[in-house]
């Protein structure tokens, strides 16, 4: 978009070509909006003075219109800086403060007197804004000025000739010129008014009638202001501000004039009109702060709207609320779907919160689209026990379903709730909280709210925590280890497979079941190396059983949804089994029955693949899912094994052994392998044996074992056999 300032005609052309090439011939109402964006930007690009600079202060763009007024070509202008313009007016702590003020990221306006080529001065008012990447930091600089030198050089004259009948002189110059003196009620008071945009303005008076300044310049809501910078210029302070009056923008310098005496006898007012300049850094300002598809303001204003907001209740003893809107699930929407279509839902999901009548219960509140699928209110002045029947009906919002092309859509959201002052007392803080709530809500299932809580915040940091320790410990040798569970023949109560188990030793928690990062490693991606890393050890312990035991058992390794959503998830597994010369028939892939369900037609496709090159297939937990039989027809699975809250308590409890029984007849009529878990007794082992169920793991034989103990374990029931 930067450039688009300055090299109009090429970007719009550009950006026009790439349209026409994503979605064919364009509509007439689109060609006339482009060909509208073309003619504003190049109006915008011809009255004003534009120019771009880096980080470190080099020029890399320049309009014409800067090159015109500075007497130098582009290319002396580009890659050079702004002090080859230095007219050495102004101190070096002037430019020190503006550098300051924009790498801060905030935005700088001035006077800057500058030298053109010839060695003749112009004077700019500028308006530099600060251009940021994501962390928020400024990477370059868009200055806007408009050319105000034929206003100063009256100004010059003005102070040469202040003692003069100087009336004359001035009436016929471009800006408004004002004397003003203090009455006998100390009001400021004017004397005379000159120039051609007073009389364009409408404030040209008869001679020697004297009126209060602020009845004469400014809008009702700007006398305020007036009032305050009069004030300051009469104490014998110079003075500049910017106010509004009708619908043009002025530019004040209020400059006082003493008697000799250490005292002001009257201020000198010159004013000029910056209607096209406001009027240009208002394009730009929506531009930064409005988001391209909604026309919703963006994140960059909700950090402004939030820090000034809050000021504001301060000192007036209010509350304010941040409350962030979350669509669920939506990157399955952009996936399956495409963008556009997920552009639409974002459309409409937006025009449904701005008709939530959040009035009924807020004072104020504005919607922000604030990312992606992210949405926000902020809102103040409210009860704390009405906000519920906020978030209820906001929530009402995505009740309905979507449409598209006569496709439903359901779209459901999550909310986090931060309050000031209750949550946090700072604007970060107030969005930090917001997060950590929302993220609670998307945890408990997603499709309801939470408000920030200080519990929340101990929860999140320790989750941070144990993410950092994770990604440490993938980089750290030793603190992963896999244990070993046996699986059982019911027979022969021999050892005919086992089950790898990850443990992680951690440095100063101890000893952590995958129950306890699992879930960490899965949502940060950091399970598709934890289970590269898993698959190659196993391989290397299944040689070692080979070399000790002299038997060849079938190894099971549990594996995630996220790894099976990987697209090389197949290639790299046969690569790794292929570097440790392991058959595949000896490797058993373990995957729960919901996580078989997840993104049916992708697995059902990686599974088939996996099993044509040897893998063994099992569902793990059997029975606690919501998987249909239909899908043990469909899917390439040869075992199932049977969740062990139907095992532990047999043979006790008649609903267990009916499930229990049923499902291992349907097993075995499907062909597959029967394996029972959690066989924890000896009376649940028999019975398990005298239904016919072929397979038995669980602590009455072994709890899970380092590999040394395993390897005793096996060659001690080898023994006894």
């Amino acid at each position: 978009m930067l450039k688009s300032l300055v090299t109009v005609n090429g970007w719009v052309d550009e950006f026009e070509k790439k349209l026409v090439e994503q979605y064919g011939e364009l509509e007439h109402a689109t060609q006339t909006m482009l060909f509208q964006l073309k003619e504003l930007l190049n109006a915008f690009d011809r009255c004003c003075i534009i120019t771009v600079t880096n980080e470190k202060g080099q020029i890399i763009e320049v309009n014409d219109t800067f090159c015109e007024l500075s007497g130098y070509e582009r290319e002396e202008i580009i890659g050079n800086n702004h002090r080859m313009l230095n007219s050495n007016h102004h101190p070096p702590a002037f430019f020190k403060e503006m550098w300051k003020t924009i790498r801060s990221g905030r935005v700088w306006s001035g006077e800057v007197k500058n030298r053109r080529k010839d060695g003749s001065y112009f004077w700019l008012k500028s308006t530099i804004f600060p251009i940021c990447d994501e962390r928020n930091k400024p990477v370059k600089y868009l200055s806007i000025r408009t050319d105000i030198t034929e206003g100063k050089l009256y100004e010059e004259k003005m102070r040469k000739l202040i003692e003069q009948d100087y009336s004359t002189l001035i009436k016929n110059q471009q800006n408004l010129v004002m004397r003003a003196y203090l009455n006998g009620e100390n009001v400021p008071t004017a004397s005379l008014i000159e120039g051609r945009l007073a009389n364009q303005l409408g404030l040209m008076r008869e001679p020697g009638k004297q009126e209060l300044v602020s009845d004469i310049l400014g809008n009702p809501s700007q006398k305020p202001l007036i009032r305050q910078h009069f004030k300051r210029a009469f104490s014998g302070k110079e003075s500049k501000f910017e106010f509004q009056h009708g619908e043009r923008f002025l530019h004040a310098m209020l400059s006082p004039v003493g008697d000799g005496n250490s005292a002001v006898k009257e201020v000198v007012v010159s004013v000029s009109d910056i209607t096209e300049l406001k009027k240009s850094e208002m394009t730009v300002r929506s531009m930064a702060y409005t988001d391209g598809l909604t026309e919703l303001p963006n994140r960059r204003l909700l950090e402004e709207d939030l820090h000034h907001r809050l000021m504001e209740v301060r000192k007036k003893r209010k509350n304010a609320g941040l409350i962030v809107i979350d669509l669920d699930q939506f990157k399955n929407i952009n996936d399956t779907l495409g963008h556009y279509v997920g552009d639409q839902i974002l459309l409409k999901a937006a025009k449904r919160l701005l008709r939530v009548k959040m009035g009924d219960y807020v004072e104020g509140a504005r919607l922000y689209h604030i990312s992606g699928d992210e949405f926000a209110w902020l809102i103040h002045g409210f009860e704390e026990h009405q906000l519920p029947f906020v978030m209820e009906r906001i929530l009402t919002v995505f009740e309905e379903p979507f449409y598209d092309l006569n496709r439903e859509i359901i779209q459901k959201a999550s909310m986090g709730v931060s309050l000031y002052p209750s949550s946090a007392a700072k604007a970060d803080e107030l969005m930090k909280h917001a997060d950590m709530a929302l993220y609670t809500a998307k945890n408990a299932g997603g499709n309801t709210y939470r408000f920030f809580s200080s519990e929340m915040k101990g929860v999140f940091l320790s989750k941070i925590q144990l993410e950092n320790d994770l990604r440490s410990a993938l980089k750290t040798e030793g603190q992963f280890q896999l244990y070993y569970q046996p699986v059982i023949s019911s027979g022969e109560e021999k050892v005919m497979a086992c089950e790898a188990l990850l443990r992680w030793h951690h440095p100063l928690r101890g000893i952590l079941s995958p129950l306890e990062f699992i879930s960490t490693a899965e949502k940060t991606g950091l399970i598709v190396p934890l289970g590269e890393w898993i698959i190659r050890q196993a391989c290397t312990d299944l040689l070692h059983f080979d070399h000790v035991l002299e038997d060849e058992l079938v190894l099971s390794v549990n594996i995630s949804p996220v790894q099976l959503q990987q697209q090389n998830f197949v290639g790299r597994l046969k690569m790794i089994v292929d570097q440790y010369h392991v058959s595949p028939e000896r490797i058993q892939l373990e995957i729960t029955e919901n996580g078989l369900m997840e993104n049916t037609s992708d697995s059902l496709n990686t599974f088939r693949q996996l099993r044509e090159l040897g893998f063994g297939i099992a569902i793990d937990d059997f029975g606690t899912g919501y998987s249909s039989f239909s899908y043990l027809k469909q899917f390439p699975v040869h075992c199932l094994k049977m969740d062990k809250s139907f095992v532990k308590d047999l043979p006790r409890e008649q609903a267990d052994r009916a499930i229990v029984s049923s499902t291992i007849k349907l097993g075995k009529d499907l062909g597959l392998v029967m394996v029972a878990e959690g066989v924890e007794s000896k009376e649940a082992y028999e019975y398990l044996a005298t239904i016919g169920c072929p397979f038995l793991q669980g602590y009455f034989f072994s709890e899970p074992v380092p590999l040394p103990e395993f390897t005793k374990f096996v060659l001690e029931r080898r023994t006894e056999c």
